[in-house]
């Protein structure tokens, strides 16, 4: 009779335990994780779950899965983020002088950009795991609504960026529609793979990515800066910027550019006893294709002297490329802002 009570006891230690283990275990583990296909049934969300040692790690693993799907990397899509950002002028685009272009998509987090959610976490022998999941229509809606507001960015820049006779300002406004047309892009892929819609959908988005990529191109290739130099000596201030241009990225012509940089050098010359002195003025412009100018920059140089005149002339003009090497390009980009 004893031992029959022993067992009993046994048996019934066993029992509640098991209970307790099995009630514990239903607390823990959310039903999504044994029967996920049914929770999230993939006609209607994309999953993907993830494991680490804390929260955030296990749900970098499951986004970065995500991002599979997506057949792009994390790292890829933070790239193109920056890049999109970096377009920014506070609340608006800012082109050039007053046209502002006010038309934009706004994607302030990683999460946001994926329209990426999570469903409860669990923890199991000191392993937090977590389900990322998108729903697939409302997915599609927050993309497609940011790639019409990206399309009505692209067609405020288009006017400006393929206006050929004006090269600057239209490289300018490529520039800024290339980052736009490269996450586009990407988010019409995203878009694609959430919902099947018909071939045509995104057909005036992308329309627009090649007319923009055209633009950049055109524009990068009709920046052409034909340089003139008035009163120059041994070609020297001639040579001091066109190196400064070349070495900025920029390409220099004395024949067949578009854009003008006509540059006077002014000379007071003196001559005494003492040898010759001369004070030198610098005058450079720059004018559009259709003769605006957009840059303009002047120095006037202290007196510089010496007992013959080419070398009183050498020494003043090694004054002037001083100067230029010192300030042109700062100047220079900051007015025009292409860079």
């Amino acid at each position: 009779m004893l031992n029959f009570q022993k067992v009993f006891i046994h048996l019934l230690l066993f029992l509640i335990v098991s209970v307790a283990f099995a009630q514990n275990r239903a607390q823990k583990i959310p039903e999504w994780y044994e029967h996920q296909a049914v929770v999230y049934p993939p006609d209607f969300y994309i999953t993907a779950v993830g494991e680490g040692k804390t929260r955030e790690e296990a749900e970098t693993a499951a986004l970065s899965t995500i991002s599979l799907y997506f057949q792009t990397t994390t790292d890829v899509c933070n790239d193109l983020l920056k890049r999109y950002n970096e377009t920014e002028r506070g609340d608006s685009y800012s082109v050039f002088k007053d046209t502002q272009i006010t038309e934009k998509a706004r994607v302030t987090s990683q999460s946001e950009f994926f329209g990426v959610q999570f469903a409860q976490g669990f923890v199991v022998d000191k392993k937090f795991t977590t389900l990322a999941f998108i729903e697939r229509e409302s997915a599609f809606e927050v993309y497609d609504q940011r790639i019409k507001m990206n399309v009505a960015t692209l067609r405020s820049l288009l006017p400006i960026a393929e206006d050929y006779n004006n090269p600057i300002f239209g490289f300018e406004a490529a520039s800024q529609g290339l980052p736009v047309v490269e996450l586009t892009e990407q988010l019409v892929k995203m878009a694609r793979l959430t919902k099947k819609v018909d071939s045509n959908y995104f057909a005036e988005a992308e329309s627009l990515f090649e007319r923009m990529k055209n633009a950049y191109q055109i524009s990068k290739s009709n920046l052409i800066f034909k340089i003139s130099v008035e009163n120059d000596f041994e070609d020297m201030i001639l040579r001091t910027i066109s190196d400064l241009l070349e070495d900025g990225g920029y390409s220099v012509s004395q024949t067949n550019g578009v854009c003008t940089l006509p540059v006077k050098v002014t000379v007071d010359k003196n001559q005494s006893s003492g040898g010759t002195f001369l004070y030198c003025g610098l005058i450079v412009n720059l004018a559009t294709g259709t003769g605006e100018k957009i840059f303009s920059y002047s120095r006037n140089f202290p007196k510089k002297g010496a007992p013959t005149e080419q070398m009183a002339y050498r020494r003043a003009y090694q004054e002037i490329q001083k100067e230029l090497n010192a300030t042109f390009m700062n100047e220079f980009e900051k007015k025009i802002k292409i860079k």
